[in-house]
C-alpha cells in the first residue's frame, strides 16, 4: 500500500470470506426469528429500494470477498428486478470486512463517502464497482483504480484522500460486523437475514424462492 490512509490505523474486525452455512443447510439451522430490535433499520444503514417495503433483506458482505462479488453478479440482479425495484423488498447492506481487511475497509469507507456526497445510490454504485473490479484494485498500489471507481460518484483524488482520514467510518463498519456476530451469529460472507431470520440455502433458486415466499407472506 503506497498511499497513506488513516483508516488503516484504526482497530478493526475481520471475518472469513465464504459462508459454509449457505452451502450446507443440514449443518446450519436458521437463527430464530428476530425481535423488533434486531430488525431495526439503523441511521447508519445503507438501504437499497423503498424504505417502506414490507420485506427486509439484510446482507452482510465484504467488498474484498470473491464469494460476495460472485453473488453480486449472479444473484442480486434478479432480486433487484423481481423484488427491490417493485417495492416489495428493501436491501440493507452492512459491511463485514474480510481479508485483506485493510482493502475491505478502504473500499467500504470510500463507498460511505460517496453516499455522503451523492446519496445512497452512490454507495451501491461504488460497492458494485468494487465487487466487479476486485482483480484490478486489490493490489499493491490501488489508488489509481480507486480514483476511477469513486469518480463515478463525483469524487476526485483530493476527495478520496480526505475520505480516507475518516476513522469514524471505520467505527461504523466495525459496529456492523460486531452486531452481525452478536445478533445473528454471522461468521462468513455473504450472509443474509430475511425478515429477522438467518437464511440457509444451497442454490440460487432456493435463495430467490425464500424471498418470494416472504413477499407472499407479507401480502405482496
Amino acid at each position: 500500500m503506497k498511499f497513506r490512509a488513516a483508516v488503516l490505523a484504526a482497530p478493526f474486525l475481520i471475518a472469513a470470506c465464504g459462508n459454509a452455512a449457505s452451502d450446507n443447510g443440514k449443518d446450519a439451522p436458521a437463527a430464530p426469528a428476530a425481535s423488533g430490535s434486531k430488525m431495526e433499520i439503523l441511521s447508519t444503514d445503507m438501504v437499497l429500494g423503498d424504505a417502506k417495503a414490507p420485506v427486509t433483506l439484510i446482507e452482510y458482505a465484504s467488498v474484498t470477498c470473491p464469494h460476495c462479488a460472485a453473488f453480486n453478479e449472479q444473484v442480486i440482479p434478479e432480486v433487484k428486478e423481481k423484488f427491490i425495484s417493485t417495492g416489495k423488498v428493501k436491501l440493507v447492506f452492512r459491511e463485514f470486512p474480510t481479508a485483506p481487511a485493510n482493502y475491505a475497509l478502504i473500499g467500504s469507507v470510500l463507498a460511505r463517502c460517496a453516499a455522503e456526497k451523492a446519496g445512497p445510490d452512490a454507495y451501491f454504485l461504488v460497492t458494485d464497482a468494487l465487487f466487479r473490479t476486485q482483480h484490478e484494485w486489490i493490489k499493491e498500489n490501488p489508488k489509481s483504480e480507486l480514483v476511477k471507481i469513486v469518480g463515478q460518484a463525483g469524487m476526485d483524488e483530493p476527495a478520496l484522500d480526505q475520505c480516507l482520514q475518516r476513522k469514524e467510518l471505520v467505527e461504523i463498519i466495525n459496529e456492523n460486523a460486531k452486531n452481525g456476530m452478536e445478533k445473528f451469529d454471522i461468521t462468513g460472507t455473504p450472509s443474509f437475514i430475511l425478515n429477522g431470520e438467518k437464511m440457509v440455502y444451497k442454490t440460487k433458486e432456493e435463495f430467490v424462492q425464500q424471498i418470494a415466499d416472504a413477499v407472499e407472506k407479507a401480502g405482496g
